[in-house]
Parts: structure tokens; C-alpha cells; sequence
């Protein structure tokens, strides 16, 4: 059979334009350095439609609503996109080296952090903060901002969890696990898809006191999960807590959960971290202060980035929602579950009372 010169240029043609296209996926896939192996994002093979409660969707155009739809496919808009990311930030906050590319690292009222990849020891992050907010941690040109006020919707009764998984929706509309930032040059949108805990945890118990026992509660009963390191009698200046309400979790991520014990607009709360996240630099001095609940694992196993305390169980609670008890905290007073007291900036012996704490998660 003769094949004409012609019909061989067309052959080549396309050969040349597949290897192309070949060489050009690879260089997405491997160009970045040092970034987590892939064998750690097959955790979202598990994703299971039937716990899906919504997807967030964040347009890479300005203007454009932020959304949130439900898989029967009711779409919310949640206020006009004022600006988009131009880069990621790296190395991000400390406890970002805990989590998984391609996840929800962080969860707050006044931000929340995307987990890219993890390099050179640290986590590589972007950002969903809402138009007025004060957050340190994203950086700047780091973040999707979003019409909006801390503490409610997209950072109250919207917000994911940590460990929710990520998307990059590209120009064909696929999704494309966002786990490696060369992928973000083909970004439209980036969804962040929520998912129902696949452990129904009604509420997490901690008692206040030195060897106290923090424990989940659920249908089956109790079961303990760690142990109280050290109690809390104080509060300090958490900033992100002027955008939450008090007895309302405000943040939760890898090495904290933090709670506000002040009325919106004013600051004041105290935090719970996992006893292997004290030794980083920035955190040794919690280890000695009254602000801080101090939490280690059963048999001294680390609890940094586990669940369900700081991992994939907390959101913020959200301070115009009254009829879910979702991320609200009381405490127990004189033997009886109470409101927190109402107690704002730095103080040393205003939580000596209360002698434990329950974080509700739904």
C-alpha cells in the first residue's frame, strides 16, 4: 500500500501534537518540587455522593456570585466575587504541614484555608475570606474574597470542614484534584465539596481540669478520646473572634479548635490544642498559659490533624442561625450546663468555674 508524502506529514502531525499534550500533562503533574506524594489524596476515593450536603463554587471571575449548590441542584448565591488569588502562599501557618494537599486545611468565621501541597516541610495554602474581615494567615493576593461579614453564611452555616476535598473545574468543566498549584493556571472556578461526618457525633464533652477526660458522644454512648494535659481558667485576644459570637466555635484546624466567649464585634476566647502541637516554636508558651486547654492522646499518641477534634467533625457555628446547635459550646456551671460567661480580651481566672465544656456539632 503507497502512502503519500502528504498523508505522512499529516501523520506526523499528529504524533508531534501528542506527545505534546503528553509532555505538557506530565510537566502539570511533576513540575512542582518536593510536593506530597499522590498515594496521599486516596482519600478521596471515599467520597460518597449519598453524604454530600453541598459544594461551594468560587468563579475565577470577578464579579461573578460565589455559590452554593445542593446535590438536588439548588444553587444559593452568597455575594459577588471582589477578588481572586494570583498565588498561593508558602510556607503557610504552622499546623498547614500537618494536613493533605487538596483539602480544606483551616475552617473559621473570619477565613478558611485550602490546602495545596505540602513542601519542604510546610503547606502550601489559598484562601476564602469573606469582604470585611480581619485574617493574618492568608497573605496578601492569596485569597478569594467574597461579599460578606464573618460568622455567618459561607463562614457560619456554609462552612466546610477540615479535610474537605478541593477542585480545580477547568476550561472543559472537569474536576481536577487540587493538589499541585501548577494545576491553577487552567482554573475557571475551584469547588470545595462538603460532606456529611461519617461518624454521627452529637456533641464532644471536655472536662476542665488537669487529667480531665475529653470524649465524643454519640448514639452508642460515650467514648473517650484523649486527656486534659492542662485546664483553662482564662481568655485572651484571638482577633477572628470579633467576627463570631460568644459560646461559638470560631475556628478549627490540625492544632486548635478556638472558642469565643464574647458578643460579635468584640474580642475575647480561649483555644484547645493537641499536646504534640505545643513543642512548635510559636506555640511552647501555651504549655504554661491560663488561655489555653491543652489536650494528649490516651497513650501519648498525637492528636495533631486527627478526628474528630481537629479534623472533618467542627465548623464554626454561625451567629444568625438559632435553630441547629451546630458549632455552639456551654459549659457546665455549679453542676449544670450553661451559656458561657460573657468575658472579652486578656484575662487570667474568668473561666475558673466552669468545670467543663461541650462542643455540639449538630
Amino acid at each position: 500500500m503507497k502512502v503519500s508524502f502528504k498523508a505522512l506529514g499529516f501523520f506526523r502531525m499528529i504524533r508531534s501534537s501528542f506527545v505534546g499534550i503528553s509532555l505538557a500533562f506530565a510537566a502539570v503533574l511533576f513540575a512542582a518540587p518536593n510536593i506530597a506524594p499522590a498515594a496521599e489524596s486516596s482519600i478521596y476515593n471515599v467520597e460518597d455522593p449519598e453524604r454530600l450536603m453541598f459544594t461551594i463554587r468560587l468563579s475565577m471571575t470577578v464579579g461573578d456570585q460565589a455559590k452554593v449548590i445542593f446535590p438536588d441542584g439548588r444553587e444559593i448565591d452568597m455575594g459577588k466575587i471582589k477578588a481572586v488569588p494570583i498565588k498561593s502562599r508558602h510556607p503557610g501557618f504552622t499546623a498547614s504541614k500537618y494536613g493533605i494537599g487538596g483539602q480544606v486545611i483551616a475552617t473559621a468565621a473570619n477565613a478558611h484555608h485550602i490546602q495545596i501541597s505540602v513542601e519542604d516541610g510546610a503547606g502550601r495554602t489559598m484562601s476564602l475570606i469573606p469582604s470585611q474581615t480581619f485574617a493574618v494567615a492568608p497573605g496578601y493576593g492569596t485569597s478569594f474574597v467574597v461579599e460578606g461579614v464573618g460568622g455567618s453564611g459561607l463562614w457560619g452555616r456554609y462552612s466546610p470542614y477540615v479535610g474537605s476535598p478541593v477542585y480545580i473545574i477547568n476550561g472543559a468543566g472537569m474536576p481536577v484534584l487540587f493538589n499541585n498549584i501548577q494545576l491553577f493556571k487552567f482554573a475557571a472556578a475551584v469547588e470545595i465539596r462538603v460532606y456529611r461526618p461519617e461518624d454521627d457525633i452529637e456533641y464532644i464533652e471536655i472536662e476542665n481540669r488537669d487529667g480531665g477526660s475529653a470524649s465524643y458522644h454519640r448514639a452508642d454512648g460515650d467514648h473517650k478520646f484523649a486527656v486534659v494535659e492542662s485546664k483553662v481558667t482564662g481568655t485572651g485576644r484571638f482577633e477572628g473572634t470579633m467576627f463570631q459570637g460568644l459560646g461559638r466555635v470560631r475556628a478549627n484546624h490540625p492544632g486548635v479548635i478556638c472558642i469565643s466567649t464574647c458578643r460579635k464585634s468584640e474580642i475575647g476566647g480561649f483555644q484547645i490544642v493537641p499536646l504534640s502541637h505545643t513543642y512548635s516554636k510559636e506555640m511552647q508558651k501555651t504549655r504554661r498559659m491560663s488561655q489555653y486547654i491543652v489536650l494528649r492522646g490516651i497513650e501519648f499518641e498525637d492528636l495533631t490533624g486527627r478526628p474528630p477534634f481537629f479534623r472533618g467533625s467542627i465548623r464554626p457555628g454561625d451567629v444568625d442561625v438559632t435553630d441547629s446547635r451546630d458549632g455552639w459550646v456551654v459549659g457546665m456551671i455549679d453542676g449544670e450546663w450553661q451559656e458561657l460567661p460573657d468575658v472579652s480580651g486578656l484575662t487570667e481566672d474568668s473561666l475558673t468555674g466552669i468545670e467543663a465544656f461541650r462542643i455540639y456539632l449538630h
